[in-house]
């Protein structure tokens, strides 16, 4: 992206003051590309007319022509010139500083439009745990799809440990996961919502008028659990192993309601987060608080020093404005 100084076309003619000294006089119509400023950066660095014309693609008669033309511009010449190198005189010397912010300001104006133009045709990639909806997932996804609807929006739904290796691999922008079996160290959080497991059985259960239960009182009974290999199942089967017994699991299923159906029915006794289940929880069942207290929170998760165009900001932005979901 080219740019060329921006003020030049305001006025019939501009004086650029550097250190009380007017270096620069251009009148309407006489306009020096900014290349030519770039050009002198890289010819100062490497003093050489050739290695100059090598990294920027040009010819050396080119880079030859257009050095001059800045100069006759400048009105002073900005190097002394040897056969075999050329150097920074004094007026060079001066002007490189400045040279160097005009080349700055240009690369961070290519940026800024390249990212404008990413978000405005562009795509922002969202992975997150099942169960959007109870952790308030699914709000900020629609309130970021009302005021952003030039951007489409992918979103892949999968348990933690795969959400976090898919951000691993950069695949995904953001992921929504779940604390435990993952190290934030590798990662930026923002937490979202946090929740507890409890057991959900029938009301005609022994262990349901109890205000809570511990992990042991579940030996020997038929356990409802999250499919096989998810975050929820590890956890549950890692606390019952903690508490001394193998969890006698008759059923998985990746659908909360599939498992509620099973408990209505008399099946076992389901494990699951309190946020999930307590919205589709029949009368004929009741949810139990597990104790010692088991909890987890949900956050986003991006990578660290990851670098985000225009429509990821925005989403981050909006994320860090929601407010945390107590349990």
């Amino acid at each position: 992206m080219s740019v060329i100084l921006p003020f030049l076309t305001f006025f019939s003619s501009v004086a650029i003051i550097i250190a009380g000294i007017r270096i620069i006089s251009i009148k309407r119509g006489d306009i020096v590309e900014l290349k030519y400023i770039r050009e002198f950066v890289s010819l100062a660095e490497t003093g050489s007319y050739f290695e100059t014309a090598e990294r920027l693609f040009i010819t050396t008669s080119s880079l030859s022509r257009h050095i001059k033309a800045l100069e006759e511009e400048l009105g002073m010449p900005l190097f002394d010139r040897t056969t075999r190198k050329v150097t920074l005189n004094q007026h060079g010397r001066l002007f490189l500083p400045y040279a160097k912010q005009f080349v700055k300001i240009d690369d961070e104006c290519a940026m800024a439009f390249d990212e404008e133009v990413m978000y405005t045709k562009g795509a922002i990639s969202i992975g997150s745990i099942p169960m959007m909806k109870a952790y308030g997932i699914s709000d900020i996804l629609r309130q970021y799809r009302q005021n952003n609807k030039n951007v489409i929006i992918n979103i892949n739904e999968a348990d933690s440990t795969p959400l976090a290796e898919m951000l691993r691999k950069s695949e995904i922008d953001f992921a929504f996961l779940r604390n435990r079996h993952i190290s934030v160290d590798e990662f930026d959080t923002i937490p979202i919502s946090e929740d507890h497991l409890v057991a959900v059985l029938p009301k005609s259960h022994p262990l349901a008028n109890e205000k809570t239960i511990t992990i042991s009182q579940l030996e020997g009974e038929a356990l409802l659990l999250i499919s096989k290999n998810s975050f929820m199942y590890r956890l549950c089967t890692d606390l019952c192993r903690s508490a001394g017994f193998q969890a006698k699991v008759v059923f998985t299923s990746q659908r909360a309601e599939n498992l509620v159906e099973l408990i209505t029915q008399g099946t076992g006794i389901g494990l699951l987060m309190s946020k999930p289940v307590a919205p589709i929880l029949p009368d004929n069942l009741t949810i139990v608080d597990i104790e010692p207290r088991v909890t987890t929170t949900v956050f986003l998760a991006f990578l660290k020093d990851r670098k985000f165009n225009t429509a990821c900001k925005r989403f981050l932005d909006l994320v860090k404005a929601t407010p945390f979901q107590g349990s």
